[in-house]
């Protein structure tokens, strides 16, 4: 390799297998750029290259500073927050398998070697519960082009069968009008207006597949539409108009209200040491369905028509025992 290169040559061995408790020497730097590279440096050629490095912004740590040698001090990403980022790759259920791997691997090229074996070590493992579509990040960047363009696009909507993969709900495609991409409850959703419809609703980007963008112009959203207010009163990406909701909980249960709902919520006592009320504005559609995982620990007290909506689910649920 041509001599010109040696400066990002240098750069790509000190990225790659120093850190600060792995420092080379002048002589084992110059082996490696003769042994990975076929370069073949004098005496004075790591010396210049690290000051010509350091002057364009790299920051690498020099034997007068340590007393040892050489090695990349800072990074783009620090080995703690590759770890960090890794396993949330690794948690996320909207990356594919395929994808996932693909993207630690581009993660952790940002710290050295040595330091990678760790983070390898302590990633959470999500194998099985990961989506089979493969074109969430073709659906992102389409989206983001018909947002930007503000038109309208067209896609198949998605759900598992029993053989465990993803069919067409309908057998002519949705038309929406997109507005927003969204991150929820361990999904990602785009928030948009279908086709013969008033209000906006949600998609999951991986269940979406076969996205193409159209020539039509979007229709816009009512000048009070508020995708933050839609994606905060929404339950389980149920939409609706936000009501107020009473519970009556168990005490042990308000960290779960506060995971699910935030701490937007009014908290009272009851007489019952053990039960507090709670009020709080969401979609009464998906709650129902958060308050069905709950039975032991949450009582619906209004609105009534909630309650009577969890009382008869219960009455007319085949599998409740009598």
């Amino acid at each position: 390799m041509t001599p010109k290169a040696t400066p990002l040559c240098l750069l790509r061995i000190l990225e790659e297998y120093t850190d600060s408790n792995h420092i080379l020497s002048r002589s084992e730097l110059e082996n490696l750029l003769c042994s990975m590279y076929d370069i073949k440096p004098d005496r004075r050629t790591v010396y210049s290259t690290v000051e010509l490095l350091n002057h364009l912004g790299y920051d690498i740590s020099d034997y007068k500073q340590n007393g040892k040698g050489y090695y990349l001090r800072e990074r783009v990403l620090e080995p703690t927050e590759v770890h960090l980022l890794s396993d949330a790759v690794c948690a996320l259920p909207f990356i594919s398998e395929d994808q996932t791997k693909r993207l630690i691997d581009k993660l952790q090229k940002m710290v050295s070697t040595h330091e990678r074996r760790h983070i390898r070590n302590l990633s959470i493992d999500r194998s099985g519960c990961k989506t089979v579509n493969k074109t969430v990040f073709f659906n992102i960047e389409m989206l983001d082009e018909a947002i930007e363009k503000r038109v309208q696009v067209t896609f198949d909507y998605c759900s598992y069968g029993p053989d465990k993969q993803l069919h067409s709900r309908r057998d002519r495609p949705y038309t929406v009008s997109p507005y927003r991409l969204v991150y929820n409850n361990e999904h990602y959703y785009l928030i948009c207006l279908t086709e013969g419809k008033t209000n906006p609703g949600m998609y999951r980007l991986d269940r979406i597949r076969n996205i193409a963008l159209t020539d039509q112009p979007r229709e816009d959203p009512s000048p009070d539409f508020s995708a933050e207010s839609l994606v905060h009163d929404a339950v389980y990406a149920f939409v609706g108009e936000a009501r107020p909701v009473t519970l009556r909980i168990d005490r042990g249960v308000l960290g779960d209200v506060i995971d699910k709902f935030g701490t937007d919520i009014i908290v009272g006592e009851e007489s019952d040491g053990d039960k507090l009320l709670v009020t709080l504005h969401v979609s009464v559609k998906g709650l129902r369905y958060w308050a069905l995982q709950y039975l032991e620990h949450v009582e619906v007290l209004t609105p009534a028509s909630l309650r009577e909506e969890v009382i008869s689910t219960l009455k007319h649920n085949p599998y409740t025992a009598e």
